[in-house]
């Protein structure tokens, strides 16, 4: 079985080689028409976490080669459509040989790709992979069948991931915030003002969030607590009761859970949440706020 499928994704890649190398009259299906191909495996996923605000900070995984040997890798920032070739911007071209080679992005070769845009926290970026053989032939996600590059049996590293993060310093996360999003549950005006306190633990922030005394007419609030990872800032809200919405009772009583960010280097908390108002869930509330 395996045998057939490797059998079939070579031909598949090798259609793909002819594709590229514009030799479209010769598209009949005859094996004599068709050229050695190859693509890129994952060996390992190193790091794809990047600390945006260090120039120097990386991303990196480990890949390997199936097929034709390949001379060197081209690797690209996606800046439209993932699949896209001509939105994509040239990051740098790395030398292979052997059996594997460790793909290394810098921070600041993502931002020179992307100008005049610049890195957003919690954005994630899109590289793509193009493998070059020795005789010149390139082979990435952009002639590769996408049916073949999903299938987790062939592990393709074609395209990989940059999330852009941040490291969690408490301290600096602790102030005085303005609220610049609550429009879909809309218990705060744009510009209310949050107090963000440090803990209770040691990678941990607390304020007020829902029920809001502001519009929502809270009683009884409880700050909610969120946790943060304390190397990309990736928050969590563990289900937790935070207060009741107009009077004490069990019909009103809120219970808070979600998932987000904590920007200390830019002072910007994002999360996406689920307010249980009285047994029934709210889900997707997107609220941010900046630290002023």
């Amino acid at each position: 079985m395996i045998k057939n499928i490797t059998t079939l994704l070579s031909i598949v890649i090798l259609f793909s080689g002819i594709m590229y190398s514009c030799r479209k009259d010769n598209i009949n299906g005859d094996k004599n028409d068709l050229v050695l191909g190859s693509y890129l495996t994952l060996k390992k996923t190193i790091n794809t976490n990047l600390d945006f605000s260090k120039p120097t900070a990386t991303v990196s995984i480990t890949v390997g080669t199936y097929g034709k040997p390949v001379k060197s890798i081209n690797i690209y920032l996606a800046t439209g459509d993932a699949l896209d070739t001509s939105t994509w911007k040239l990051i740098k071209t790395v030398p292979f040989s052997g059996d594997s080679a460790t793909l290394v992005v810098t921070t600041a070769e993502i931002s020179a790709a992307l100008a005049p845009a610049t890195i957003e926290p919690g954005n994630q970026y899109v590289l793509q992979n193009e493998a070059v053989t020795s005789d010149g032939k390139r082979f990435s996600a952009g002639n590769t069948p996408t049916n073949y590059t999903s299938f987790p049996a062939y592990n393709m590293a074609l395209s990989w991931n940059a999330t852009a993060v941040c490291p969690f310093n408490q301290t600096a996360s602790a102030g005085t915030y303005a609220v610049t999003y609550d429009g879909d549950w809309v218990d705060y005006h744009t510009g209310d003002p949050i107090t963000v306190l440090a803990g209770p633990g040691a990678n941990q922030i607390n304020f007020a969030m829902y029920p809001s005394l502001v519009i929502g007419g809270g009683v009884q609030q409880v700050n909610t607590v969120v946790d943060v990872d304390p190397l990309s800032g990736a928050a969590t809200i563990k289900s937790q009761k935070t207060g009741y919405y107009g009077s004490a009772t069990p019909g009103n009583l809120v219970t808070m859970s979600g998932t987000g960010f904590v920007f200390s280097c830019t002072g910007v908390v994002d999360l996406v949440v689920t307010a249980n108002v009285g047994g029934t869930d709210y889900a997707g509330l997107h609220f941010t706020m900046k630290k002023q």
